[in-house]
């Protein structure tokens, strides 16, 4: 009796499921919906695939790229952001069901695939806390590849706002086991190719980015550039500005708030020079990899450059590079 009221629980489930797939069905959800869905369902990771050509490699690389799990954690090394973390904590249970728990089912993932790279981009904590930090250094050092992080503008904040200058250095210190050199962009050198890892600087690149740029056309090899906050698109048509616009709200004359470029976070003298390089139709730039609109987006920066945005780590979302 017992065995057949399990039964008929278990049927109930599944004719629910399909039951509500159905009604979206006709609603027309769109399938990006979908995969959503079955990912917080089933507890599966939602991958977005893009492939590059590069010259010269022998054998495909493949790079995951991790962006936006705002691991909130907080305990008594961090007091005064206690009150905050629990709240947002709660607001990520509520919404994802955990986005520690979510982070770490991705990085299962992630190390199953056994990439030669995984670059984590941005908003990987959702303040600078020591106990977030350290249940990202917990999953991360189980990668058997190396790793490279790159700040977010949530990764230095402390207590809800961003570190002050006397506070920035000693926050900075806590990401010391990956990057110890404390600046705002680092070069990455393979055999074929160039990494540039950019650190958001409130919706801007910081000033040392020319230096970067002179560095990479001497080199001449092709570029991917990692950032946290998207380029506004400068090839091709693209409703890039309008979806950040629904789901983030607009600044003034409807200038998107989370986007950097024209019609955006109006660029500085540092953010142009960058875009201008990675938009060069004749330019090094291949890919460049974003994140911190929480939701996936591909389009062009030049009929060559590749801009791809991937969905938050908090919703088991993740990219996956495969260089060829």
């Amino acid at each position: 009796m017992i065995e057949n009221d399990k039964r008929r629980t278990i049927l109930l489930i599944i004719t629910m499921i399909c039951g509500i797939l159905a009604f979206l069905s006709v609603l027309k959800i769109p399938q990006k919906g979908y995969a959503k869905i079955r990912s917080l369902m089933k507890k599966e990771v939602v991958v977005y695939e893009e492939k590059i050509d590069i010259d010269g490699l022998d054998e495909p690389f493949t790079i995951f790229f991790v962006a936006d799990s705002h691991i909130c954690l907080c305990d008594d090394r961090d007091k005064e952001s206690k009150e905050i973390c629990d709240k947002r904590y709660q607001e990520f249970i509520r919404d994802s069901k955990g986005s520690e728990k979510n982070f770490s089912i991705v990085m299962d993932y992630v190390r199953k695939e056994d990439p030669d790279l995984v670059v984590f981009g941005g908003d990987i904590t959702d303040e600078a806390t020591c106990a977030s930090i350290d249940y990202f250094k917990k999953e991360a050092d189980k990668l058997s590849c190396p790793y490279y992080l790159l700040m977010g503008n949530h990764d230095l904040l402390i207590n809800g706002e961003s570190a002050s200058a006397d506070e920035y250095e000693e926050i900075r210190k806590r990401y010391d086991f990956v990057r110890s050199d404390r600046s705002a962009y680092n070069i990455e050198r393979f055999d074929h190719f160039n990494l540039l890892l950019l650190d958001d600087c409130n919706n801007q690149v910081c000033n040392e980015v020319g230096e970067a740029i002179a560095d990479l056309e001497k080199d001449g090899k092709p570029v991917i550039i990692a950032q946290h906050v998207p380029f506004v698109p400068t090839y091709g048509d693209s409703d890039l500005l309008l979806r950040t616009n629904d789901v983030w709200g607009s600044a003034y004359l409807d200038y998107s708030r989370v986007l950097m470029g024209e019609h955006a976070n109006l660029p500085n003298e540092a953010t142009s020079k960058l875009i201008d390089f990675v938009s060069k139709e004749d330019g090094l730039t291949d890919l460049i990899m974003a994140g911190h609109i929480h939701f996936y987006h591909r389009d062009l920066m030049s009929p060559k450059t590749v801009q791809t945005v991937t969905p938050p780590a908090f919703e088991r979302g993740v990219i996956k590079i495969t260089l060829y």
